[in-house]
């Protein structure tokens, strides 16, 4: 991950009001009551900043870490080529939340990112609505990315 590792970036105080005014934003989120919305936003341990070109994601590092977009955009790379875009509100890196396995893809900093970043151990601790919900969400956003892969697929197969 180059010279300096992501908890060196960690933003250092982000106000609660502005993660919370980001966080209620999201259609993530757009079910949860404002105390829990409070929840996250007042935990400071989950909020990075990400430089441009920082990649945060390593393909072949196993770690049990997923990232939520809060703003900026990145790009998903396997072995050294594009192929996904991502930007606020998507989830990446679910299979390390599921399962200690080494990563498939790497993903770089397009834009300068604000995201939360929560372990498997974080996210067990949260309350079970929120989890329930975050998890809703992540499946429906696989469900959108595997269509648009396989969209790409087929259109790449058939000119």
């Amino acid at each position: 991950m180059g010279e300096h590792t992501l908890s060196n970036i960690k933003v250092k105080k982000v106000p609660s009001f502005k993660a919370y005014e980001i966080i209620s934003r999201l259609s993530l989120f757009s079910d949860l009551l404002p105390d829990e919305i409070r929840i996250l936003s007042d935990n400071q341990q989950i909020f990075y900043q990400i430089p441009a070109g920082e990649i945060f994601i390593s393909q072949g590092e196993v770690e049990n870490n997923f990232y939520l977009l809060l703003s900026g955009t990145a790009k998903v790379m396997q072995d050294r080529k594009e192929f996904d875009q991502l930007c606020a509100g998507d989830v990446i890196g679910v299979c390390g939340l599921v399962r200690d396995a080494p990563r498939t893809a790497s993903v770089v900093a397009q834009s300068n990112i604000f995201a939360m970043r929560m372990s498997r151990k974080q996210f067990r601790r949260l309350p079970g609505k929120m989890r329930e919900l975050i998890k809703d969400h992540m499946m429906e956003e696989l469900v959108r990315r595997i269509d648009r892969l396989n969209e790409q697929l087929y259109c790449c197969q058939h000119p």
